[in-house]
């Protein structure tokens, strides 16, 4: 399995992972506090499933040279990083300042979703294995 191959697997489970996540967290939410929490939670887990999207798709343009110079592009790598940070903090503004969003509702789905990484068992480019 090519790098990139592996790469888009991993960063597909995450994704899933996250979005599984968020639906149980915004389910609870919307039993326990009501609608509104409902699309705040779900907002705020799609910020970080974008993110992680975004950031999956630099990482493989980054890393797409390293299947034949054994080299990762790291200014590539690093745009992707600062860009994902610029993406994070404009999508909570958006939220909660535009969107008028419940601000707890969207840091419960962001939260859920960061959590995606953990429960998922992989990191971005390297599968554990057990």
């Amino acid at each position: 399995m090519s790098a990139n191959n592996a790469l888009s697997h991993t960063v597909r489970k995450v994704a899933l992972t996250q979005i599984g996540l968020v639906l149980i967290v915004a389910a609870t939410a919307t039993l326990l506090k009501g609608n509104e929490f409902l699309w705040s939670t779900l907002y705020g887990g799609v910020i970080v499933v974008v993110s992680t999207l975004f950031f999956g798709w630099k990482l493989m343009i980054a890393t797409q040279s390293a299947d034949k110079t054994h080299a990762v592009n790291t200014v590539e790598l690093f745009k992707g990083i600062i860009l994902r940070f610029i993406l994070v903090v404009a999508l909570l503004a958006i939220g909660m300042a535009w969107l008028k969003l419940s601000p707890v509702g969207i840091l419960a789905g962001f939260i859920a979703a960061q959590l995606g990484f953990w429960f998922s068992k992989t990191s971005y480019g390297v599968t554990r294995h057990k």
